[in-house]
């Protein structure tokens, strides 16, 4: 797919939107569309009236505060953004060069991220969106993520109120079906281990509570060094025998035996103990690690949201506008990544496997105006402004200290090629 090809497709997701209201100054779409352009260019303190003034400098028309603030409050607004977001979701994706290889060799057809992270909100939010810890901040929202690391794609999100714990928040099971999903300890939850394990495959910590019965010793430690005993997490082996321990253990779940996986440990000379890390994934025990570690790449999109896309600035408590704004610069990160991903396919392997997340959204902010303009007005001139502009940014897409410091999906690429 060429830019044009992208961009259009881009700009096709917002054609249903209709161009012009006789009621409203500014129509929909280019309300919409200006809206989510100025949200994440927006600088200073971030206010309503910022927003305001943002968009009335781009469209050239100042709303009245009342009108502004009841645009942003509107049902229809939410309903677009929430339609706009769909379509993005299931047309936008792109994978670097290695991305087929790396998932022969893995044995699976995806690489998926699951976390969350929270946004504080505004007091006044408190009775919509609690937050666990009161006495810190009363009011918080919860962005819920499931993300395919290697195609840049947003499988699933899920906004709720911060207080509601991760394990009630999950992608659904189709969506994982042969795929190998990388989360933490706070979707720690052994029935959905080995329900993941009936369609695909797992990686993640072992929780400290959790109960596991070694059946075998794979390395690491005599064959019998856990005979007929429990094995827990940290209160397992911390003398070291060998940097790495492999076992297989089987999970319980209220006594009863539920899932059985690899168990592996990794010793850390700075805790002076081994961490462990639970998968049912068939690869060699060198790779475990360096997998898990492309979980880091989601609490990147996160930190690019905030910083960037602007989204730790929360103006208000109003309940539609908190979930437009979200979404606002949720559909920043969904043209952000896959724009930066095509704009690296002529780049070479090493080059692609550093693009990040963070410098995506980056780049969209500097494109912010150019691109909302080809988006309301394709017109050739623009889009070859457009072409300019991203020429002259493709140098910043990727870690210019690739050569000398692997990204993370650099090192599980070059173990996979190790092991051919």
């Amino acid at each position: 797919m060429d830019l044009m090809t992208l961009v259009g497709t881009i700009r096709q997701c917002v054609q249903d939107i209709p161009a012009k209201d006789g009621r409203a100054e500014i129509g929909p779409r280019p309300f919409l569309v200006t809206l989510i352009f100025s949200f994440c260019r927006d600088t200073g303190q971030r206010t309503l009236t910022s927003l305001r003034r943002s968009m009335a400098a781009t469209t050239r028309t100042l709303l009245a505060r009342s009108t502004f603030w009841e645009r942003l409050a509107t049902q229809r607004l939410l309903t677009q953004l929430t339609t706009v977001t769909i379509h993005l979701m299931k047309t936008l994706t792109a994978q670097c060069a290695v991305t087929p290889k790396l998932l022969a060799s893995l044995g699976v057809t995806g690489v998926l991220l699951l976390d969350s992270s929270s946004t504080t909100l505004p007091d006044d939010a408190a009775s919509t969106f609690p937050a666990p810890r009161k006495n810190v901040a009363p009011a918080a929202i919860k962005w819920h993520l499931l993300i395919d690391v290697l195609k840049g794609a947003m499988e699933w999100f899920e906004l709720t109120p911060a207080v509601q714990h991760d394990r009630k928040s999950v992608p659904p099971f189709d969506q994982l079906k042969g795929k190998l999903l990388l989360f933490d300890l706070g979707y720690w939850d052994t029935a959905l281990l080995a329900a993941i394990a009936d369609i695909g495959y797992f990686l993640c910590r072992v929780k400290a509570t959790a109960t596991i019965r070694v059946l075998q010793v794979i390395e690491g430690f005599p064959k019998h060094a856990f005979r007929e005993q429990p094995f827990l997490d940290q209160r397992g082996p911390t003398k070291r025998r060998s940097n790495i321990v492999e076992v297989l253990g089987e999970l319980y779940c209220h006594g009863k035996p539920v899932v059985q996986a690899r168990v592996i440990g990794f010793w850390n000379p700075v805790d002076h103990l081994y961490h462990w890390y639970l998968t049912n994934l068939q690869v060699p025990v060198r790779l475990i690690y360096p997998l898990y570690r492309l979980r880091w790449q989601i609490e990147l999109v996160f930190k690019a949201a905030k910083s960037s896309l602007r989204l730790a600035d929360m103006p208000s408590a109003n309940d539609r506008i908190i979930r437009s704004l979200m979404l606002v610069a949720i559909i920043g990160h969904l043209i952000a990544h896959p724009l930066s991903r095509y704009l690296a396919q002529e780049l070479i392997a090493d080059k692609q496997l550093a693009v990040s997340y963070q410098r995506a959204a980056m780049i969209l902010v500097h494109l912010s105006e150019t691109f909302r303009d080809y988006l309301l007005r394709p017109t050739r001139r623009v889009f070859q402004v457009l072409c300019e502009k991203l020429a002259l940014l493709v140098p910043e897409l990727y870690d210019p200290n690739y050569r000398h410091r692997d990204t993370s999906l650099q090192r599980v690429y070059k173990l996979v090629e190790s092991e051919a």
